[in-house]
């Protein structure tokens, strides 16, 4: 049941633009599944769904849930996250701010979270914005050089 209702969430955000979670549950509902919001949240979370900006007909910014680059040859979540959303990084002493478009963050801290590198004690995600917390100022430039390097691609 929990596969076939992820595929169906896959179809639906690559076929049409869904653009928040009680959408998406009207749309499940409407296919014959039996959701709530917090089951579809933790489908999103665990397909990697991200929320990204888009324009709307009359030119206002609205949001809407994209599957992130299947093809690419990423090596783990944080690295698809990083190589896909982050913007900037930039930072000083042990706190490092890494810039997404609005709405991305979130998805961003989770992965980073997740990767769990022994260097970071934690991070908080906003709208745009996450600030990682760095173990110590010695092991700052090393971080950050890694955010970069996913940033462009590079191996994690």
């Amino acid at each position: 049941m929990k596969d076939d209702r992820q595929r169906a969430i896959l179809s639906l955000v690559a076929t049409r633009p869904v653009h928040s979670q009680d959408e998406l549950v009207s749309l499940l509902e409407g296919q014959g599944f039996d959701v709530t919001q917090a089951t579809v949240s933790r489908d999103i979370r665990e397909l990697g769904l991200a929320k990204v900006p888009v324009k709307s007909g009359d030119g206002d910014e609205m949001f809407k849930y994209v599957v992130p680059n299947a093809t690419g040859n990423y090596v783990s979540r944080l690295h698809r996250a990083v190589a896909e959303l982050v913007t900037s990084v930039d930072g000083s002493l042990n706190l490092l701010v890494l810039r997404t478009p609005p709405g991305s963050a979130m998805i961003v801290a989770m992965a980073i979270d997740e990767a769990a590198w022994p260097e970071i004690l934690g991070c908080i995600g906003g709208d745009d914005t996450i600030l990682v917390i760095v173990r110590s100022p010695e092991a700052m430039p090393i971080v950050k050089q890694r955010f970069l390097d996913l940033r462009a691609g590079g191996a994690s």
